[in-house]
């Protein structure tokens, strides 16, 4: 009687990161992988596919360190292998060639280094694909690499007489191979069938001639709860490998290196640019859902913008390494917030990629060479040049596009000041309303916020990089019941700081104006776990300083206000020239505060200050705003250092 070939390969996979979403939510990592570790640790027949992401790498060190000896047991005795890729779990599509080969390089260095192994294959993160990533995969020595099976063609799979796409095959650019196996990146189902039914269920679909694999990606939890015993002494992974190891099974139990060992010529296939996002295909490149989504693109524009900063580091070799391992953290998938399925986690993603974004930009500013002041370049790539104020504490970013600060980086606090979770924020937006309209405004209605400056286009008159002031100037038509012509000069004034704003406010049509002048000015804000941002001023009518939490609120007059943010510990001081009114609106948004998904949690505030415009056929009217920006923590010190001296 002859023995059924075992034609079908199983490969068990899984992946061992921490992620930022399990941070957040302040998951117990410690039980988890302990369970995990303490349950795969006793299946010595247990192959498996390993990819130990980098954050799992370091997240092992120190008193972890039995997890690396496990692994190093399982190593030694050939059970598993572990994949390279990333280092910070990229979308490697999305990134320059230099990047993906230094992510890669990183992760490769540290499995050298923790298990003596050099891998040959890698996993792709949310299988973000392109073909040109296959050079850079050659140049780090990956001989394959692991991709969500949804990716392959099915019309080439049945050509080629694959099946079900459950077959490796081999891609080419520019005259590089590279071997690829598609995997299942869950199976809903698997924990509810026992054994044998699932033994069965892939019997079913094995082959009568040829060979085909089945790799299949598990969560964690799954592999503990498959690896609970039961009353017997087994569980379901010891009763599957006694089913495999039958003589009549057609499943052999392997891992990827096993398969490439016995590799067959495999058919060429064009796998067409992709990426897995809310555990669907996109059908598309990562760079189509970035450049879709403006807040994901602001992030990667800013990405490329500190990636040409890093690399352009000379002299310093330990700085740039420095600099762009923290440009590699701020690459990771998740901090692009492409998944619309999770919005709760969206603003504080964003703000860890600001942070990480902002360390590595730090680390570019060479002491006696950096050198403050205004440059032109077009960070967002819209291809107009932006002007930027750089200085050692403090970078603000303008745009032509309404004349406003678009980015306010703060490096105490690493922190963009400006990334509000709505669209056209900003600082210094500017407003021309008739009095209905303010009215509306006051009550919150945001709705009536006209287009007269704010949407147009500025146009540069100056830059005076000496004493770092930007001149810029605009037009528009005042709709009442005609349309006055109306025109603005604006200057920025850069301090280290914060910034001085000068408009001039021309009534260019032959008939008086009386019009109410507003400027918006957006902040971002976050409330910690006991303190929420507060706000105070000095209100002129009642002629008293008021404190008070962030709530909707109008105030006729005031002479300054100052806004605390205790998430940065930064204050922001803004003072007028002219007495103007105050409307302060709070912004809110969803996140994660726990287990539980909070929606009335303070992101920001919006702040308009107002005056009262009268004017005559071209007469002219002058505002001032200044703008100052300081980290309490050094004010605290200071005052400190005053009292000690007294």
């Amino acid at each position: 009687m002859n023995t059924p070939k075992k034609n079908m390969h199983l490969c068990f996979c899984v992946q061992l990161s921490i992620s930022y979403l399990q941070q957040i939510d302040k998951n117990d990592n410690a039980s988890l992988y302990k369970a995990f570790f303490s349950g795969i640790q006793a299946e010595e027949k247990l192959p498996l596919t390993i990819f130990a992401a980098g954050s799992f790498l370091e997240w092992q060190k120190g008193k972890r360190q039995a997890y690396s000896i496990l692994l190093n047991n399982m190593l030694s005795r050939k059970q598993i292998e572990l994949l390279s890729g990333g280092y910070y779990q990229p979308y490697l599509s999305l990134l320059p060639a230099s990047d993906v080969i230094g992510q890669i390089e990183m992760m490769t260095s540290a499995i050298r280094t923790h298990f003596g192994k050099r891998p040959r294959g890698l996993f792709l993160t949310a299988s973000a694909w392109t073909p040109s990533l296959i050079t850079p995969f050659i140049r780090c020595g990956m001989e394959y690499c692991l991709l969500d099976y949804r990716l392959f063609p099915t019309d080439m799979s049945e050509q080629h007489g694959l099946h079900t796409g459950f077959s490796p095959a081999v891609v080419e650019d520019k005259g590089k191979t590279i071997t690829v196996f598609p995997y299942i990146p869950d199976d809903p189902d698997f924990i509810t069938r026992t054994p044998q039914e699932f033994y069965e269920k892939l019997a079913a679909t094995a082959p009568s001639t040829g060979e085909i694999m089945y790799l299949l990606f598990l969560p964690v939890k799954t592999y503990i709860k498959c690896l609970e015993k039961n009353k017997d002494g087994t569980n379901w992974f010891s009763s599957f490998i006694d089913i495999c190891s039958q003589p009549d099974s057609v499943i052999r139990l392997t891992h990827t290196a096993e398969l490439m060992k016995h590799r067959q010529p495999h058919p060429p296939m064009y796998i067409a640019p992709n990426t897995i996002l809310c555990d669907a295909p996109t059908g598309h490149a990562t760079k189509r859902a970035v450049t879709m989504q403006r807040v994901a693109f602001k992030i990667y524009s800013k990405m490329m913008y500190v990636n040409m900063l890093a690399n352009g580091v000379k002299g310093d070799k330990a700085r740039k390494k420095y600099a762009l391992q923290e440009l590699w953290k701020a690459q990771n998938a998740e901090l692009f917030a492409l998944e619309p399925c999770i919005p709760e986690y969206h603003n504080e993603l964003r703000r860890i990629a600001y942070k990480n974004l902002l360390v590595a930009e730090k680390q570019t500013r060479l002491p006696g060479i950096f050198t403050e002041g205004l440059t032109r370049y077009d960070i967002d790539m819209d291809g107009l040049k932006e002007v930027l104020s750089q200085r050692s504490s403090l970078n603000m970013y303008v745009h032509h596009h309404g004349g406003k600060i678009f980015e306010c980086d703060v490096f105490s606090a690493y922190k963009n000041y400006s990334d509000m979770p709505f669209e056209h924020s900003g600082m210094f937006i500017d407003y021309l309303l008739p009095e209905a309209a303010l009215q509306h405004l006051k009550e919150g209605n945001l709705e009536a916020l006209t287009s007269v400056f704010s949407d147009n286009i500025y146009q540069e008159t100056e830059v005076n990089t000496i004493r770092s002031e930007l001149k810029l100037s605009t037009s528009g038509l005042f709709d009442t019941s005609i349309d006055q012509p109306v025109s603005l000069r604006k200057q920025y004034t850069f301090f280290s700081d914060g910034a001085q704003v000068q408009y001039i406010l021309k009534n260019d049509s032959p008939f008086n104006l009386s019009a109410y002048f507003v400027v918006e000015i957006d902040i971002a804000l976050e409330e910690t776990d006991s303190i929420t941002p507060s706000l105070s001023l000095y209100d002129c009518e009642e002629n008293q300083k008021k404190e008070r939490s962030i709530t909707t609120d109008v105030f006729n007059k005031v002479s300054w206000i100052q806004l605390e943010d205790p998430e940065g510990k930064i204050q922001f001081t803004i003072e007028a020239n002219e007495v103007p009114g105050f409307i302060v609106i709070p912004v809110y948004g969803i996140c994660k505060k726990g287990s539980e998904t909070v929606e009335q949690l303070i992101r920001g505030v919006r702040m308009f200050f107002y005056w009262r415009t009268d004017l005559n056929s071209n007469y002219e009217t002058e505002k001032l705003l200044f703008f100052k920006i300081k980290n309490r923590k050094n004010l605290r010190n200071a005052a400190s250092t005053a009292a000690h001296t007294e």
